[in-house]
């Protein structure tokens, strides 16, 4: 795949946050619809991590995708009016953080959600990152179906590329991601099933990412990464986070949503209709 990235930058790097808020509680384990401490833990990703996480972004003038389940956005529509209002992106994440294994069903929550996110920011989304990585062989298609240019799922490589099916091209770009680019392998903290213990601190963890960029600069790559506002929101966390940025931009690293990263891609690489001027920091 050429990956050319804009003004001649080494790599580019998707800051992406996943506001699961109370689906992740919700889903986890059923006690929980009967445990509001619990749900009010997923609540703090919009009512402290996110505002945390905008005057960030805003601050260092860059740009993230915020992938949304439609159950979030309809529980918190200002929220997700503010994320748009300040140009980021929001794309699919289900309903309630689920996927089915039916193309029917899937493509009616598909619908369902779509309608709900056009109610509340007037436009759909254009990538999809299956909720816990559920995919199944129908899902190239129903996004091709529905008009999505890129997926945010697969693990089994550092670098974008473009999906086929039936043995052909189809403009869908995938942009991989990994665990180690997800802050809940560092800062998640629980003591319900499933559990989970253990914490880094702020700086250990974007220490690891650090040297993860310094690879992918190397080889001309790229990065992505799946954050969680109720956990990377916290206050150390956000200031180790700028530190990663800042990090990032001081070595030319091209910061853009997943969308744009998606568009820069398939004009390159076959589908020219695709793509348009991204700006990038």
């Amino acid at each position: 795949m050429n990956m050319n990235w804009p003004d001649h930058r080494p790599m580019a790097l998707c800051l992406s946050f996943d506001i699961d808020a109370e689906t992740l509680w919700l889903t986890r384990n059923p006690i929980n619809y009967h445990h509001p401490v619990h749900v009010s833990r997923g609540r703090y990703s919009v009512k402290q991590g996110i505002p945390r996480i905008l005057r960030l972004l805003e601050s260092e003038g860059v740009k993230a995708t915020f992938f949304t389940p439609a159950y979030t956005a309809e529980l918190h529509p200002d929220v997700i009016q503010d994320i748009d209002a300040q140009g980021h992106e929001i794309a699919y994440h289900g309903y309630l953080h689920e996927a089915y294994d039916d193309y029917e069903k899937e493509n009616a929550l598909m619908e369902k959600c779509e309608k709900i996110y056009q109610g509340i920011i007037g436009k759909r989304p254009m990538g999809d990152r299956s909720p816990d990585g559920l995919l199944y062989d129908f899902h190239l298609k129903l996004w091709l179906e529905r008009g999505y240019i890129y997926s945010s799922n697969w693990r089994d490589t550092d670098r974008p590329f473009i999906h086929q099916l039936d043995g052909k091209p189809i403009p869908i770009v995938e942009l991989p991601k990994d665990s180690i680019n997800d802050d809940t392998s560092y800062d998640m903290y629980t003591i319900q099933h499933p559990e989970h213990y253990y914490l880094k601190s702020g700086r250990e963890m974007v220490q690891i990412w650090k040297e993860e960029l310094d690879g992918l600069l190397e080889e001309g790559g790229y990065m992505n990464f799946v954050m969680h506002p109720q956990f990377i929101g916290h206050p150390g966390y956000i200031h180790a986070l700028r530190s990663f940025i800042r990090y990032a931009k001081d070595h030319g690293v091209w910061i853009a949503t997943d969308e744009q990263v998606a568009r820069h891609l398939l004009a390159q690489n076959g589908f020219p209709e695709y793509g348009e001027k991204q700006e990038g920091k």
